[in-house]
């Protein structure tokens, strides 16, 4: 138990709390990651659903690649605020 609350604890400090609508999963994921940023985690979790994406269906690739530009123009964009 001291090893997850030692996670949350990088979580929250990181991110100056505990961010929206993070689950249990994520942070299991995040400390197999070890990126305790959640803009890092969602741009890393982006770039393997990208990833999957380009293995199930190569023609499908360059819309994922627009979905991946938009996404990371509207993380730019949050982040600037």
């Amino acid at each position: 138990m001291g090893r997850m609350k030692e996670v949350c604890i990088d979580i929250i400090n990181a991110n100056g709390g505990i961010p929206e609508g993070m689950t249990i999963s994520d942070v299991v994921r995040m400390k197999e990651l070890e990126i305790y940023n959640w803009q890092e985690y969602e741009r890393e979790q982006e770039k393997r659903r990208l990833q999957q994406c380009q293995q199930e269906d190569p023609r499908k690739t360059r819309e994922v690649q627009q979905a991946e530009k938009e996404y990371s123009r509207k993380l730019r964009e949050e982040k600037d605020k």
